[in-house]
């Protein structure tokens, strides 16, 4: 009979700290008691049948130790309680989800812009445009800073997103301006959403898909601008993590708990036109981006003299699939096979700030050529190892090529022929590559930038990043 109580204390402790881990703890312990009341009165029963005075006396004594393994059990379940409720916290701590989602409902106000193209064609598709009878312009004139006035924007039209015809004309907002898109080339869009948790560990990440020329504010700062002045690319093809290219500041930094507020323009010209958006949040998230280099630094800078010569033969011309003559960029480079690694020359080199389109005051004219330098450190190479993928990201204008640390990462170069120009960028680096490269310490970067025809630009970044 002892053997039998003590084997049924060992079930009932063993199912007690079972249950402290599953969370379920009362269920638990209550079937094991009542299991172990079954077995000794099982138990019980067959003594007394042997010997019936002794049956009461066992009985009694069984009774006794139940209601004690019970009471030891029930104090140790409430002494675990609240631990296991601290593990259950903590192990659920992680979370995702969005605060804003595609095809959300938005206030909007639409802004009648006619399009005159390049050509002189009403509504036409041919860049370097303008606008007649523009409201939009109109109404920011009048109202410099719209998007910090809440109780207007809130006092606008609703609709579910997407505002355009690039995701899908069928599902679009009915709205102008994609009823009447010939005449209606401006909208303006807002929308609240409340942020609960600030802390450290959660990440806020902005997503937005836009075409064209895009103004975006979040609670009243400008946050994301982009504007090709009717004649370079400022429009993507879908849902991009969009980062911030005001200034050095994340998502996150624009947020406050409570509710917070987005307000976007968007100017189409010619072709297709498009707003959606969306934001995500990850808690307890340990996936913080490094940025070894951002954008809108100074870089050191020397610019060559490189006549274009388009494909029409004239000189400084704005047609494709031309060439460089003279081309002095291509006799230095040639001339030093290891530019790259130079870097006692290059710290010798003019100091400019990016965008190098303003930054650099020689990258002009007939000086087509610019080679770039910039040295940075890194803390700690095995902290980012497990990143996702390492990023060259910000707006480059146009043919490039990148070096780290004397390794070409990323290159893009149509030759004067295709398109090698980029706006609000992001581009995947090998992973592999990068890691047997980047070290510890101080590390480098060597930038060539050749522009053709048009306009001319380099400001960008690189990081690890955590998807």
């Amino acid at each position: 009979m002892k053997k039998t109580i003590s084997m049924m204390l060992v079930l009932v402790l063993v199912c007690a700290a079972f249950a402290s881990c599953s969370g379920d703890i009362s269920d638990v312990v209550d079937n094991a008691v009542n299991t172990a009341n079954e077995a000794i009165s099982n138990a019980a029963d067959a003594v007394g049948e042997a010997a019936g005075e002794v049956t009461e006396q066992v009985s009694e004594a069984v009774g006794d130790t139940v209601e004690e393994i019970q009471n030891t059990v029930e104090e140790a379940v409430e002494e675990i309680k609240e631990p296991a409720a601290e593990v259950t916290t903590e192990s659920a701590g992680h979370e995702e989800g969005t605060l804003i989602d595609q095809m959300d409902h938005w206030h909007y106000r639409t802004f009648e812009c006619q399009y005159i193209d390049g050509n002189g064609e009403f509504s036409g598709w041919a860049a370097g445009g303008h606008y007649e009878n523009d409201e939009m312009a109109d109404f920011v004139a009048s109202n410099p800073e719209w998007y910090k006035d809440t109780a207007m924007m809130n006092g606008w039209e609703e609709a579910d997103a997407p505002f355009g015809d690039c995701i899908n004309s069928s599902i679009a907002a009915d709205t102008p301006f994609v009823s009447d898109p010939a005449n209606n080339h401006g909208i303006m869009v807002y929308k609240t959403f409340t942020v609960d948790d600030l802390a450290d560990d959660t990440l806020y990440e902005y997503y937005m898909f836009y075409d064209n020329t895009v103004y975006c504010y979040v609670n009243g700062e400008p946050y994301f601008i982009l504007d090709g002045n009717l004649t370079s690319q400022d429009w993507n093809g879908g849902y991009d993590l969009i980062k911030c290219n005001q200034g050095d500041k994340t998502f996150k930094d624009f947020l406050h708990e409570g509710e917070n507020y987005i307000a976007v323009s968007i100017k189409d010209a010619w072709g297709g036109r498009e707003f959606d958006a969306y934001i995500s949040y990850e808690k307890g998230s340990t996936k913080k981006d490094v940025t070894f280099v951002d954008q809108n630094q100074e870089w050191q800078y020397t610019t060559f003299y490189c006549p274009y010569i388009d494909g029409e033969g004239n000189v400084d011309g704005g047609a494709a699939g031309g060439h460089f003559e003279p081309d002095e960029m291509a006799d230095y480079l040639a001339a030093h096979p290891d530019f790259m690694t130079d870097t006692a020359t290059a710290k010798g080199w003019a100091t400019g700030k990016a965008p190098m389109s303003s930054g650099a005051p020689e990258w002009t004219g007939s000086n087509h050529g610019l080679l770039l330098y910039k040295a940075f450190n890194v803390d700690s190479v095995e902290a980012v190892k497990g990143c996702d993928e390492f990023d060259w990201f910000g707006d480059y204008d146009n043919a490039i090529h990148v070096w780290l640390n004397g390794v070409e990462i990323y290159t893009d170069d149509g030759e004067c022929v295709v398109q090698d120009w980029q706006s609000g960028g992001n581009w995947q680096l090998d992973k592999d590559l990068i890691l047997s490269t980047l070290k510890d310490g101080e590390n480098f970067l060597f930038v060539t930038i050749k522009d053709a025809w048009g306009g001319r630009d380099f400001n960008c970044g690189f990081r690890a990043h955590w998807n």
